[in-house]
């Protein structure tokens, strides 16, 4: 029989190598569970807690504004009025082709609130929504149902099956917005009618943003469903929406006292004012103003010819306390309500600068901090302050 032979022992060296296999492989292990975690465990809860109504998210920089993330889309009327306007040399308007397309894109709703009514296509649309299952449904106040075409066209589409409610108050629904699949909200100056879209300045917003939807409608809501207006209606809160880097501030008029906002953003401002006018009113707001220009600030304003001279306008007021105002100097109406603040805050809506606007008109107004909204703003504003110098001749 063959003994076996007794194994060598193993030397120093050899067992070191051992160890440093064995201690290679224990972090290879390691690497591997560690990287198998974190693919199956998120870095935070992948469930939200439940929210109150229109409260945002904490915002998380992504060094994006609204606007280049495409969030916020800005459309102004100016740029495509032509002087004197004729109806057989009119071009098809970015701004309402906009508004119809996303009508047309419609999926489940569209709310529209608006003053004033006689757009063709855009009636076209909603009832080609309506009639395709959609759920359309309107607020208009009834001030211009004694204009024929207001009466014809919005007869046309409770025709069609749409409903419609009408504020019949002495006061004014004056919103200019739309809510759409409870995604996107147009809204601003621009009423749905041909001379705001083909003769007058005005400026509308898109923002897609579900927080912001449902602001609108909460507001739409309580007119539609609930009949209220005015002052009748509740008091909702709609805290800052942040659209990527951009923070957006949404209120109602009148119970939001809108005032009070623009107020702290006029005292707040540090280098420079410029707004735009269509009725302007209010002594607060003009007192603001007059006290920044008097400490030294750039304060300029352009009026709606129309209303300068008016009862109660503001504008030799701001004029004699030295702020830089002027009449429009176009053929038609100046038609918006804005804001601008050390180019980087923007004022808008439908909120004008007067009493009405606060204690009785139902009204929409955002305040968005945003230089680059704030820049496209002050180029519609450069616009119009060099037209206020060097005013048409209208025929």
């Amino acid at each position: 029989m063959t003994r076996r032979k007794k194994p060598k022992p193993v030397g120093f060296m050899a067992w070191l190598a051992r160890i440093a296999v064995f201690l290679v492989l224990l972090v290879i292990a390691y690497i591997a569970f560690v990287e198998e975690q974190s693919a199956t465990t998120p870095d935070s809860p992948t469930s939200i807690p439940n929210l109150p109504p229109t409260t945002s998210l904490p915002p998380t920089s992504t060094g994006r504004t609204a606007l280049s993330a495409g969030l916020i889309k800005i459309y102004f009327t100016t740029p495509e009025l032509v002087y004197p306007d004729r109806r057989a040399q009119r071009k098809k308007s970015t701004l309402e082709q906009a508004v119809i397309a996303d009508i047309t894109a419609a999926k489940r709703s569209v709310d529209v609130a608006v003053f004033d009514f006689d757009l063709n296509e855009v009636a076209d649309a909603l009832i080609a929504a309506h009639e395709r299952g959609v759920k359309v449904r309107m607020v208009i106040d009834s001030e211009n149902l004694s204009t024929p075409e207001v009466s014809e066209i919005t007869g046309r589409i409770q025709d069609a099956g749409v409903t419609i409610v009408f504020d019949e108050r002495s006061a004014f629904m004056h919103n200019k917005f739309v809510v759409i699949d409870s995604q996107i909200v147009w809204m601003g100056s621009w009423n749905m009618t041909e001379n705001d879209t083909f003769r007058n300045n005005n400026n509308m917003l898109r923002l897609r943003s579900q927080l912001a939807a449902r602001a609108f409608q909460e507001e739409f809501n309580q007119m539609f469903v609930s009949g209220l207006f005015g002052p009748k209606k509740s008091i909702l809160q709609h805290p800052q929406i942040m659209l990527d880097d951009t923070p957006i501030r949404i209120y109602f008029s009148p119970e939001d006292g809108i005032a009070a906002y623009i107020l702290t953003e006029l005292q707040q401002a540090k280098q420079s004012i410029r707004f735009m006018a269509f009725s302007y009113t209010a002594d607060p707001i003009a007192e603001a103003m007059i006290t920044q220009a008097q400490a030294g600030m750039l304060v300029q304003g352009v009026f709606e010819r129309q209303n300068a001279g008016g009862t109660g306008a503001a504008f030799e007021e701001l004029q004699s306390g030295g702020v830089d105002v002027l009449e429009d100097g176009s053929c038609y109406i100046l038609h918006h309500k804005t804001i601008i603040i050390d180019d980087r805050i923007v004022i808008t809506g439908s909120y004008n600068f007067t009493s009405s606007a606060e204690r009785s008109n139902d009204e929409s107004l955002v305040i968005i901090t945003d230089p680059e909204i704030a820049s496209a703003y002050r180029a519609e504003f450069d616009r119009t302050y060099a037209l206020a110098k060097s005013p048409l001749r209208c025929q």
